[in-house]
């Protein structure tokens, strides 16, 4: 479900409600506050779960939300190359970073510019210009960004670090006065958390691909269905984890933890909730977790999830079939920016999710992602009822009767 938990701190961000352009950064904190504490005082509205609805008739419900192949585009999904390869492409556009203020000012200091010079600059670099070293391993060295503190590093071909440096990385979201939650800290400041290693999410900004290893189903099996995974960060980048599948009634179809095929170098346990322990007891390979859900999901079955392009991404699952809580329930400041599955719980279903400080369960946030989406459902049927109730139904005309 979360591609990049780190990496999307800022895409999912909450609205602010009541905003006024131009406002200070002050007056819009305190504004803020006054609000959080009318909603502390607030009764919190029960916890709610849909009323059942027959397979069917969900799947005729869904069918408009449905998103299309321009849409899946969009969002990053991935897609086939052409027919039968099983050769997948994902474009991948991730939404602008937030800053600290920039002031131009001028160095009599700052070292010459020399093009193609030593990295010591301290810069980002750009992703075209990797520096060649003069040992054969650093020149085949491929160069990532690092989704955490936003720096470059590089490894080998073979997944291997051709320098180790601590990770120095705010792991909380970036508020709308500029502070990150974590931490409370101003945007720019240094990190409040540090990792050993580096780590990077897989894919790169703009098209990747094509890429192996992915499978689709071939024939109908109906059905609706929610997925949820877990990833850790390895070598080759964010891999699956953990898994839970449910039912639209809530059972659960599939549950299973995954064992990863690079080495791992952060479990990710603050968001995945996976300890080594866990991924020391998994048997199960990606390529069993696809055969094991091709066994039930066919090229018919409408699967259900938050930001589902994370999930089948690290499934290597190629779907056209789904129905998106991100784009049913869209940010009030439009696209790039998405809600949380947090906040949607909270507000629309009286739900808590994900506060364990030990990481996020797949099949509690499948379980969310499935209720809301019946939410909307029973919502859309019950303002038609309520339409077709309002709004009389004019007969055809008759000659014979308007004469009569």
């Amino acid at each position: 479900m979360h591609l990049c938990t780190h990496w999307h701190d800022w895409f999912y961000q909450e609205p602010t409600a009541g905003g006024v352009p131009g406002e200070s950064p002050c007056a819009a904190a305190r504004r803020r506050r006054a609000r959080d504490r009318r909603r502390a005082t607030a009764p919190s509205p029960p916890p709610t779960t849909p009323p059942p609805i027959a397979t069917d008739q969900l799947v005729e419900a869904l069918r408009p939300h449905l998103l299309s192949p321009k849409r899946m585009w969009a969002l990053g999904y991935p897609l086939e190359i052409e027919p039968n390869s099983c050769k997948a492409v994902v474009y991948v556009n991730p939404p602008p970073r937030p800053r600290p203020p920039q002031f131009t000012s001028f160095d009599v200091n700052a070292p010459e510019f020399v093009p193609g010079g030593s990295q010591s600059d301290s810069g980002r670099g750009s992703l075209g210009s990797t520096p060649r070293s003069e040992s054969d391993e650093e020149a085949d060295a491929v160069e990532h960004l690092c989704v955490r503190c936003d720096k470059m590093f590089r490894m080998t071909r073979e997944g291997e670090y051709v320098v180790e440096e601590s990770c120095v990385y705010h792991w909380g979201r970036i508020s709308s006065d500029s502070r990150h939650t974590c931490c409370d800290a101003h945007l720019g400041s240094k990190g409040c958390s540090t990792a050993r290693f580096h780590v990077w999410s897989g894919t790169r900004p703009g098209m990747n691909g094509p890429l192996e290893g992915y499978v689709r189903a071939r024939s109908p099996r109906g059905g609706v269905y929610a997925i949820d995974t877990e990833m850790c960060y390895t070598t080759a980048g964010l891999e699956l984890a953990s898994i839970a599948v449910i039912a639209a009634d809530g059972r659960l179809v599939y549950r299973s933890l995954v064992k990863p095929s690079s080495p791992v170098v952060d479990h990710n346990t603050r968001f995945s909730g996976i300890r080594p322990r866990d991924l020391a007891r998994a048997t199960k390979t990606l390529r069993d977790v696809q055969n094991d859900i091709l066994g039930f999901v066919g090229n018919d079955t409408i699967l259900i999830g938050h930001a589902l392009e994370n999930d089948l991404r690290s499934l290597k699952l190629l779907h056209s079939a789904v129905v998106d809580t991100c784009a049913l329930y869209p940010h009030s400041r439009g696209f790039p920016l998405r809600r949380s599955l947090r906040a949607l719980s909270q507000e629309l279903l009286g739900r808590s999710v994900q506060k364990s400080s030990s990481g996020h369960s797949p099949l509690e946030d499948a379980r969310a992602a499935m209720d809301l989406v019946l939410l909307k459902v029973h919502e859309e049927r019950a303002q038609r009822s309520r339409a077709s109730k309002q709004i009389p139904i004019l007969q055809p005309y008759d000659p014979l009767i308007s004469a009569a």
